[in-house]
Order: structure tokens, then C-alpha cells, then sequence
């Protein structure tokens, strides 16, 4: 699960129709999120801890919960990629055949390389999510020089109780940053281990749909603070984000 990763454009000769072809592959950055394999999302999330990737990776097989993957990556570069028996694959722009990964790797393992030291590659910053993935690690070292500001410190607003579709339980709490108007959340198990953080968003629906993204539901919120008009504040259009989202609400007196 990530929300960094890069579209390298690749140029190789398709086994296909052995025509020359432009088509892309997906390099993810050190802030994704793995899990041993065998991870059930369903029945894991709340309950085992996933690690940083904490280097580049190129992803040779991305399948399993399609549903961002389609959102994100197909529908936004549909004439370089498709889903083949579940899994995305980059395609030919001329016969449209799936390229055969072992005649992609080298060519975008050393795209991202030089594409990444001039600085235009791209970030997208969408979540993608898959509950079966295989990749391809950089050397240790492969880094990309960019910009960044310093994030300024997150005050918590609110905490919500959360379940997963197996029914296990855990808290979800929601951060927000009023110098950049960015939200952030982190997710726990029911033990408090932190299990896992989505990057900063813009607004609330955004948040609302990766909550949704990974099968959890929000039961029940809570004030981080009780007499703080803030964290008053992001209750009610947290709320209206859930409304908007499909979920009823019940309140208690």
C-alpha cells in the first residue's frame, strides 16, 4: 500500500509482434507499506503491523483488491496498461498484447534511474493498494533528490472506533495540520499498536474513501478533546464526510 509511486515510460521491443514499443511500468518509493505473504487484508489489517518497503522497488506483479488499481493506474493510463488474469500488465501500443515482464525489468529499472537524477518523474500520490504483489528491489542507495517542505507537527482531532469486515476491532485517528490544511490518519489494532499511516489529504472524503478502501468501517467517534472547538469542528464535517460516503448516523443522549 503506498501513496508514492512513479509511471516510468519504457521503450522496448514487443516478443509480441516484434515491433518497437512505448509503453510504462510502476516503481514504488521507500514509504510503501508491505506484509509478509500470506497477508489477508479482510482478516489482517488490525491486527498484523506492516513495515516500510524503506528503498525503490519495481513492481512485476500488482493484483488481488483491484479496485484503486483500476481507479488510478488503468483508467488513468489505459494505453499502457491492462489487467490480465487479475494482475496489471503493461501492454504493446501496437498489438496490445501484455509484455513479458523479464523483457520490461532492465528497461525501467534503469529508466527510473536516469529519469530520477534529471528530476521528471512523478509522483502521483494516489493510494494503490494489493493484496498480491511482487517486486523487484533497487540496490541499496537508489535515491531521488526532491524538494521538500518541513512538515510542521499534527494535532489530533478526533478518534474513532473502527472494525474490519472480520469483524476485529481498532481505533482510526484523524490529524490535522492547519498550516497546510492536510489531514493524516493512523490506524491501530485493538492492543494501541499502530498497525499503519496514510499519507497527508487535502480533505475529508478523501480520507473517508481510503478508510473505505481498506474494509474498514467507522462505529463510533470520539473528541480528542472534548471542550476544543476545533476538534468540534472536524466531528461535524468528518460526519458529513461519512454522510456523503453512505453511512446512516445515530446519535446518543
Amino acid at each position: 500500500m503506498t501513496k508514492e509511486w512513479f509511471p516510468v515510460p519504457v521503450t522496448v521491443d514487443c516478443p509480441g509482434c516484434g515491433a518497437q514499443t512505448r509503453s510504462a511500468a510502476i516503481v514504488v518509493g521507500p514509504t510503501a507499506l508491505v506484509s509478509d505473504a500470506g497477508f489477508k487484508p479482510d482478516d489482517d489489517l488490525l491486527s498484523k503491523p506492516w513495515k516500510q518497503l524503506d528503498g525503490y522497488a519495481l513492481i512485476e506483479k500488482l493484483g488481488g483488491r483491484t479496485q484503486n488499481i483500476e481507479r488510478f493506474i488503468l483508467d488513468r493510463f489505459h494505453t499502457s496498461f491492462v489487467m490480465v488474469d487479475g494482475s496489471l500488465r503493461s501492454i504493446c501500443q501496437h498489438c496490445h498484447d501484455a509484455l513479458p515482464v523479464d523483457s520490461m525489468r532492465a528497461a525501467a529499472m534503469n529508466g527510473f534511474v536516469r529519469l530520477g537524477a534529471q528530476r521528471l518523474l512523478i509522483n502521483e500520490g494516489l493510494l494503490i493498494f494489493s493484496s498480491h504483489v511482487e517486486l523487484t528491489a533497487f540496490r541499496s542507495g537508489t535515491a531521488i533528490d526532491e524538494d521538500r517542505l518541513p512538515h510542521p507537527d499534527y494535532a489530533l482531532m478526533l478518534i474513532c472506533d473502527a472494525e474490519n469486515r472480520a469483524g476485529e476491532t481498532g481505533t482510526i485517528e484523524l490529524w490535522h495540520s492547519i498550516a497546510r490544511g492536510d489531514y493524516a490518519l493512523m490506524i491501530k489494532g485493538h492492543a494501541g499498536q499502530e498497525m499503519l499511516r496514510d499519507g497527508m489529504s487535502d480533505n475529508l472524503a478523501s480520507a473517508v474513501a481510503v478508510i473505505s478502501d481498506l474494509g474498514l468501517v467507522v462505529t463510533e467517534l470520539h473528541l480528542a478533546r472534548a471542550a476544543s472547538p476545533f476538534c468540534s469542528l472536524a466531528r461535524d464535517l468528518f460526519i458529513d464526510a461519512l454522510i456523503d460516503a453512505g453511512y446512516g448516523q445515530e446519535t446518543q443522549e
